[in-house]
C-alpha cells in the first residue's frame, strides 16, 4: 500500500467509526424522546395524578366560569367534555376488540 492509500483507509475507518457513534447517539436520543413523550401524554398524567388533575380542572372551571359572560357557556363546555370522554371510551373499546381478535388469530 502506498502512503496515499493508507491515508484513505485511515480516513474511511474514522468515518465509519463516526457513523457508528452517530447511529448510537441517535438511538439513545430516540429512546429518550419516546420515554418523555410517553410520560407527558395527558391521559397518562391524569391516571398517575388524579387528585392533582381534579384540582387543576376545578381551578380552570372556576376561572372560566368567573369570566364567562354567557350563561350557556358552562353547559356547552360540559357537553363538549362529555362528548370527548365518550369518543375516547369508544376508541379504547375498539382498540381492545382489535387486540383480542389479533391475539385469538395467533
Amino acid at each position: 500500500m502506498t502512503a496515499q492509500e493508507q491515508q484513505i483507509f485511515k480516513i474511511e475507518a474514522e468515518l465509519n467509526g463516526a457513523r457508528r457513534d452517530l447511529r448510537d447517539t441517535m438511538s439513545a436520543v430516540n429512546a429518550k424522546v419516546e420515554h418523555a413523550e410517553e410520560a407527558l401524554r395527558p391521559d397518562r398524567l391524569v391516571e398517575r395524578h388524579p387528585v392533582g388533575a381534579s384540582c387543576l380542572a376545578g381551578a380552570l372551571g372556576f376561572l372560566v366560569g368567573a369570566n364567562a359572560r354567557s350563561r350557556t357557556f358552562g353547559p356547552r363546555m360540559f357537553l363538549a367534555l362529555v362528548g370527548y370522554a365518550i369518543s375516547k371510551g369508544l376508541s379504547k373499546d375498539r382498540s381492545g376488540k382489535d387486540d383480542r381478535e389479533t391475539r385469538s388469530d395467533a
